[in-house]
């Protein structure tokens, strides 16, 4: 599979070559450090996938994505940003993009994603079976993208108050068909995860030791400290202080 990237940082580029270039299937064909050269190159590349940050200079991530979908070309994008901006989420999700990645990404993660990528890139069997799989294909990959929205709404909101309500308003889903479609996907309870993703943004935040308990179970959504204390204890066996003193 023929990858791209597109990052204005050096240290990034030069990251992502050598962590794709040297897994077995992968080929970069290109590296570039603004948009206008990437967009000069692609007809002369071969790729399958772009892998692009959305704030750069002059010209941003999110222009790029634009072009590419104006010139029709059928390529997979990733992102890689550092901004949990909610309206980029939403904008590159309705340009199409693949996966909406927050900076700094983990390794496993991105190469999850591209093997996912690869297999989807992969040909069909024969073309009866395609036929047979073709709407249930456009079914799935409107409700991956819808999940894909709830996720990332909940990456940006996890700060605050997140209600099943206010997800499924803002997604212009109703509750009910919310939940059935994240739990389709993904295997999880959607309010479940929710609380999962909170844990974890905990587990990140208690390794500062700058913060306290109080600090953390704010920043991660709870308003009492004790209810925060509870709920962790509850998804590790122990309470955030005992987490921290472990270290």
């Amino acid at each position: 599979m023929k990858l791209i990237i597109v990052d204005d940082e050096p240290k990034i580029r030069k990251g992502l070559f050598k962590l794709l270039d040297a897994q077995e299937g992968f080929k970069v064909t290109g590296i570039f450090e603004d948009v206008r050269s990437a967009l000069k190159a692609l007809y002369e590349l071969e790729a399958d996938v772009i892998i692009t940050d959305i704030k750069m200079p002059e010209v941003s991530g999110l222009e790029l994505i634009r072009q590419i979908r104006e010139r029709n070309l059928k390529l997979r994008i990733i992102i890689l940003s550092g901004y949990s901006n909610f309206s980029y989420a939403q904008k590159a999700i309705e340009l199409g993009v693949t996966r909406y990645l927050l900076k700094p990404t983990d390794p496993r993660e991105l190469i999850s994603v591209l093997r996912e990528v690869e297999r989807e890139l992969q040909p069909e069997a024969s073309e009866k079976d395609g036929k047979q799989n073709q709407s249930a294909e456009g079914e799935n990959e409107v409700g991956n993208l819808l999940v894909v929205k709830a996720i990332q709404y909940i990456e940006v909101h996890y700060g605050g108050k997140i209600t099943l309500k206010d997800m499924a308003r803002e997604l212009h889903l109703s509750p009910n068909y919310l939940c059935e479609l994240f739990k389709r996907h993904t295997g999880k309870n959607l309010m479940e995860y929710v609380t999962e993703y909170r844990m974890q943004k905990a587990k990140s935040y208690l390794n500062h030791v700058e913060y306290k308990v109080a600090d953390v179970a704010e920043m991660v959504g709870y308003r009492e400290a004790k209810y925060f204390s509870s709920a962790f204890k509850k998804a590790y066996g122990i309470t955030p202080l005992e987490y921290r003193n472990r270290r």
